[in-house]
């Protein structure tokens, strides 16, 4: 197996795999989001799952989709088969989280008076122009675009 970065190459299709041909059905398993078609190597016809850090892991040693961590062996390189022992740890810090400072300031329940200050001049922050009010009259009738 290959055990990549969980980081931006694969996530946004740029893992340059050589273990496949372009178009090739494929599978893989991955520990981060990107499981839809093309995602993490370009190829849409790699089928990718999202599983935890462990088992992704238990995969790339073994080499094997079949592979079951909790019932299979690998072979170390003297011959002698072994089992991977279950991650554990700390689920929960010992002494609870740091409960940090509350800084949430509830907004004033009648807000018109609040302003907020961008400079016109800004080429990155504008203020957004407020919509109209709701007419109070729902849409009908209107075509519904479908894929």
């Amino acid at each position: 197996g290959v055990l990549l970065a969980n980081a931006c190459g694969p996530c946004i299709g740029q893992w340059d795999r050589k273990d496949v041909k372009n178009n090739e059905k494929n599978t893989i398993v991955c520990s981060y989001n990107r499981n839809f078609p093309g995602r993490n190597d370009g190829n849409p016809h790699t089928h990718a799952f999202v599983t935890s850090p462990e088992l992704v892991t238990a995969m790339v040693l073994a080499g094997d989709l079949h592979f079951n961590p909790l019932t299979d062996s690998l072979t170390a390189a003297d011959g002698s088969k072994f089992k991977l022992q279950s991650p554990h740890g700390d689920t929960l810090p010992a002494n609870g989280f740091d409960a940090g400072v509350d800084n949430y300031q509830e907004p004033p329940q009648d807000g018109s008076s609040l302003v907020v200050d961008v400079d016109p001049k800004s080429d990155r922050l504008q203020l957004l122009e407020p919509f109209q009010p709701w007419n109070s009259q729902d849409l009908t009738d209107m075509p519904i675009l479908m894929k």
